[in-house]
């Protein structure tokens, strides 16, 4: 990626086969539980914090779950970087489709036994780190 670049949707869908990785993650490691989701790549995710990705998980009138991921447009992503966040994103969802909230501790038990589960298991890197107060990616880069 060419420095400055700033991704947006279709490219980084098309780049990182972002569907084609929801889809195998949903159904290793969440059972084909989450259900409808849309992606976003735009500049800082989150309103609170500059971000590098965020979830947010709603129930459907139908009684069904769905959620938007946004991604930050301005970080540099890789293929390793997408995995792992995106995997991160999906425990956030599946807590939320589990439990029906999961927004209060967001990086609480829940979270850290599934994402322990999922590293043990099935030999992924999903982390979560603190730093200065706040939370970071496996490679130090604030999240």
């Amino acid at each position: 990626m060419v420095k400055g670049y700033m991704w947006n949707t279709t490219t980084f869908k098309k780049t990182f086969k972002v569907t084609k990785l929801y889809r195998e993650m949903n159904e290793k490691y969440f059972g084909n539980l989450l259900e409808d989701y849309t992606l976003e790549v735009v500049p800082d995710p989150s309103s609170q914090t500059p971000a590098v990705a965020a979830i947010t998980p709603y129930k459907k009138r139908t009684g069904t779950y769905a959620a938007k991921i946004r991604f930050n447009s301005r970080i540099d992503w890789n293929e390793k970087n997408v995995r792992e966040t995106l995997l991160h994103e999906l425990i956030h969802y599946y807590i939320y489709v589990k439990t029906g909230w999961g927004a209060l501790f967001p990086h609480g038990p829940r979270f850290v036994i599934t994402m322990l589960r999922i590293n043990l298991l099935h030999r992924e890197h999903v982390q979560v780190y603190w730093h200065e107060g706040k939370v970071t990616l496996s490679d130090g880069r604030p999240k």
